[in-house]
């Protein structure tokens, strides 16, 4: 239970980062965590090329 609420609040504080004015904390919320799907993502495809050499 306390890492998914340390996720919410990282994905919250990322969010606040790239948020456009007016939204939500759905909005906002919705953001960090598509910011961090895509960072993770992008680790993935990194790794996945390294090892592949």
């Amino acid at each position: 239970m306390t890492i998914l609420i340390g996720l919410i609040i990282v994905a919250f504080i990322i969010g606040l980062v790239s948020r456009d004015k007016g939204d939500g904390f759905m909005d906002t919320l919705g953001s960090g965590c598509s910011t961090i799907i895509f960072i993770l993502v992008a680790i993935a495809i990194i790794i996945y090329f390294l090892m592949k050499n």
